[in-house]
């Protein structure tokens, strides 16, 4: 059914560190959370996604922005405060919009609210921009 489904009311975290971030990973199994742009998302519901088997478990305990806006689920893409790509900014921004939908909202990163972020983030390395335009074909 379509019908609007009511978020979880969650314990408000307030602005946190990276490092206390990277603690509500998959296998913590009172609290899963990702940052998606500085907002933070409370994923515990969402076992077979977030969980320690699930299809994106990778993500919980990270701030996943760089990593969703070039569709990558590898840890090295994870936790990356850099300057993006506009094309890169958009897809992440399509991501918002489902986050906010399904998991409720119950913080915020204070790498984001740094002064001069993002613009003043480092770009990414020449090796690294070299290996996301190379096609991987299947």
């Amino acid at each position: 059914d379509g019908a609007y489904k009511e978020l979880p009311v969650v314990e408000q975290i307030g602005t946190i560190s990276l490092t206390e971030l990277n603690t509500y990973h998959c296998n913590n199994p009172k609290r899963r959370l990702l940052s998606l742009f500085g907002t933070i998302y409370d994923v515990t519901s969402s076992e077979k996604s977030y969980g320690k088997d699930g299809a994106y478990k990778e993500y919980a305990g990270h701030d996943i922005t760089l990593a969703i806006g070039l569709m990558k689920t590898d840890e090295k893409w994870l936790d990356r405060f850099v300057k993006m790509e506009d094309k890169w900014v958009k897809d992440a921004e399509g991501w918002v919009e489902y986050m906010a939908s399904k998991y409720p909202e119950c913080g915020k990163l204070d790498k984001w609210d740094e002064e001069g972020a993002p613009d003043a983030w480092p770009e990414l390395s020449d090796e690294e921009k070299k290996e996301l335009e190379q096609c991987v074909i299947m």
